[in-house]
């Protein structure tokens, strides 16, 4: 008997899971040999009578060849992911525990998007969304800004894998909707992040003044967060540098990043920035120090430094990721810089092996880019 599932399951896993069976003509019996189950209980998977594990909704993905669209349909359940379940059913009588239940669950698929990207989380995403927005608008008062608060954060995750996707109105659909709810709760720390958000989503369509705008917005409350002021700080340095402004100006805004980076690496990174690392820094910074470097050697040989310390410091389970994809089109970019066209090269084509397994257009686009402008191919 296969163990009891501590999982939350889209409500589409079953119906997908025998579309996926039918279209590649597997009979019940076939995939429970493949998978090592019996039939009865695949046929209870997709009539919705039973629930997967994740290990199981992973075999059966890889068995129908699903490039873990199905997969992403099922995640473990947090602490009071049987609470959840019943406020989905009961909003009227949600609870703290809840609310905790889908941060928790947020938490799992921010580190499912390291590991996948986020072309299969993004559907599961959209469904929890609905559930939080209905739980939000009839939950009672005395938890109201606890799930307004949490809201605000799936909302502002939903941003971000908009912007990962190229999708630019769902993206400022769902970075309005997460400042309007994160203002409301009061949570500064979230304010401040959608709207570095905002400015990176004003970057990839190059519109570098409200780029430089909102991330100088974003850090000017003095009570967030020291590793977000820092990326905001970052960010505002890309911005410059990317606009053209004097070097003065930019060195300045990369000086007061890099103190605040050193500042937040003495401090206890907060679940919703687990991210913030030294390498994710010297990734950020030399990401800067790359448009300095188009005119200046000296200071190409710092992005280099920089971006190869950063990108080699990236952890195994998200070196598939689409952001590390397009921290490879940087160092891509100062290599050719360097004159080093055959490391150039090599690292576009990991970068477009990224974009390939994620099917991010958005990567896919900066790859196709960044090949054109430094006159190379995407391959080596």
């Amino acid at each position: 008997m296969p163990p009891r599932a501590t999982t939350i399951v889209d409500p589409r896993f079953g119906v997908e899971m025998r579309r996926l069976r039918e279209a590649r003509r597997i009979s019940l019996r076939q995939l429970a040999a493949t998978v090592n189950h019996g039939k009865s209980l695949i046929h209870q998977l997709e009539a919705g009578q039973t629930k997967p594990t994740v290990e199981m909704a992973i075999r059966l993905d890889a068995a129908l060849k699903a490039d873990g669209d199905l997969a992403a349909l099922v995640a473990d359940a947090p602490d009071g992911g049987d609470r959840l379940a019943y406020v989905t059913v009961h909003p009227r009588r949600a609870d703290r525990a809840a609310a905790e239940a889908l941060a928790g669950l947020l938490t799992g698929y921010r580190r499912l998007e390291d590991a996948i990207g986020s072309g299969p989380i993004m559907r599961p995403v959209r469904v929890h969304l609905d559930t939080v927005t209905g739980l939000l608008r009839d939950a009672p008062h005395n938890v109201r800004l606890r799930i307004l608060d949490v809201a605000g954060q799936w909302a502002q995750f939903s941003g971000w894998l908009s912007i990962a996707r190229g999708e630019e109105r769902a993206a400022t659909h769902w970075n309005a909707r997460a400042l309007q709810w994160a203002a409301e709760a009061g949570n500064t720390d979230l304010v401040a992040s959608v709207l570095s958000f905002q400015g990176h989503q004003a970057e990839l369509r190059r519109d570098l003044p409200t780029m430089i705008e909102l991330s100088r917005e974003s850090r000017r409350d003095q009570s967030v967060n020291t590793a977000l002021r820092a990326y905001c700080a970052g960010q505002e340095a890309r911005g410059l540098a990317m606009a053209g402004a004097a070097s003065a100006d930019v060195l300045a805004r990369l000086s007061e990043a890099s103190d605040l980076a050193a500042q937040a690496a003495e401090e206890p990174l907060s679940p919703w920035g687990y991210w913030y690392t030294p390498s994710f820094f010297a990734v950020q910074q030399g990401s800067v120090w790359r448009y300095l470097g188009a005119a200046d050697s000296r200071a190409n040989d710092r992005a280099l430094e920089l971006l190869t310390a950063g990108v080699a410091g990236v952890s195994e389970e998200a070196s598939g990721a689409e952001w590390h994809g397009r921290n490879l089109v940087h160092l891509a970019v100062v290599q050719a810089q360097a004159g080093d066209a055959a490391a150039a090269r090599e690292t576009l084509a990991a970068a477009d092996g990224i974009a390939l397994a994620a099917a991010s257009r958005e990567l896919a686009r900066q790859v196709t880019d960044a090949a054109h402008h430094l006159r190379l191919s995407a391959t080596p």
